[in-house]
């Protein structure tokens, strides 16, 4: 094996003893204290909560909700306007059971009139 493939070395335990050193809990019971205040009264406080930190968590909601109601108002809108164009071609398409005079002029009062239009109208 080579020289250079060796795990653990002096240099390793040098760098492990100044690691440790660094990263090593504080001994004075001070710190301890105070970081259990810290904690503690972080515990204490209540959560403060403004009226638009709740509009944060509605915000995907809203939009499916508002995506749902777009999409039913355009099927509402084109479904009225297929209607409303059905019942005009109905109303171009079917024979009324009047004659068009009868429908168009009001009904003539007098036999004389009576007598023109049954003239008018006789098939030859």
């Amino acid at each position: 094996m080579s020289d250079h493939l060796k795990l653990h070395d002096e240099s390793d335990e040098r760098i492990t003893a100044g690691l440790r050193k660094v990263f090593a809990a504080p001994e004075g019971e001070a710190y301890w204290r105070s970081l259990e205040a810290r904690i503690l009264s972080r515990l204490t406080e209540p959560p403060t909560v403004a009226w638009w930190d709740e509009l944060d968590h509605w915000m995907r909601p809203a939009l499916v909700a508002a995506a749902v109601v777009l999409l039913a108002s355009g099927v509402a809108t084109f479904r009225a306007y297929q209607a409303e164009r059905e019942v005009a071609y109905e109303a171009m398409l079917t024979p009324s059971a009047l004659p068009v005079e009868t429908a168009v002029r009001p009904m003539l009062q007098s036999g004389r009139e009576a007598t023109f239009r049954y003239l008018m109208t006789k098939p030859r």
